[in-house]
């Protein structure tokens, strides 16, 4: 469970980015919001890119800042994915697994395995000569194929082309992490329909009434 006491963060004196925030996380869930309301700045919290709030947050009852980096078992697929731009497909998808000091051997089916199951030949192989949903695709199956026990999803569907929705979709039903989502609130995704439903809004948490919450 990743659970947030208290915690306030402003990036200049005058303004919070987040106020107040006294958050559970402990089952897929869907935030509504976009990134002036602070979807983005608490994503950046709760991986430790950003370090300097108020408050505190805890990992399985672990305090976030005791945990060291390596020791974070987190994935964040960020709006924008970042790649290796002019290495290949196989290369970016090792690189998470080679610093995790996963043997070669064992990397390499797993790799091999995910580019049989999603078809990712069909993709250029270069990531510069990709889309950017191809790119967002690569990026996220480099999050699922870790293992992590939490993802976080920032704003992944809002930018993503709808022919890629499906290919999406299986790649997070495959994982068994608990999901932590951010989109905008006009998204209307089945995969959806099962998490649980918050809003932040100025940097408040809001709950949601739905029909299956």
């Amino acid at each position: 469970m990743i659970r947030l006491e208290h915690v306030y963060l402003k990036y200049i004196k005058e303004f919070y980015t987040l106020y107040d925030i006294n958050l559970e996380l402990k089952e897929n869930t869907l935030i509504f919001g976009d990134i002036f309301d602070g979807t983005h700045s608490l994503f950046r919290l709760i991986s430790k890119i950003d370090r300097d709030y108020e408050g505190d947050i805890f990992i399985d009852d672990k305090n976030l800042k005791d945990i060291k980096d390596k020791d974070l078992s987190l994935s964040y697929v960020t709006d924008f994915p970042y790649l290796f731009e002019r290495k290949n497909i196989y290369k970016n998808l090792y690189y998470p697994l080679k610093i995790r000091k996963i043997d070669k051997i064992t990397a390499k089916n797993m790799i091999n395995d995910a580019i049989n199951q999603y078809n990712l030949n069909n993709f250029p192989q270069k990531i510069k000569d990709m889309t950017l949903a191809q790119k967002k695709i690569i990026a996220l199956i480099r999050a699922v194929i870790r293992g992590t026990k939490y993802i976080l999803l920032e704003d992944f569907f809002s930018t993503l082309d709808k022919e890629y929705f499906d290919i999406a979709i299986d790649i997070l039903s495959s994982s068994n992490s608990t999901i932590i989502a951010c989109e905008k609130m006009d998204i209307d995704i089945n995969f959806f329909n099962s998490f649980k439903k918050l809003a932040l809004s100025y940097g408040k948490i809001e709950n949601i009434k739905t029909n299956n919450k």
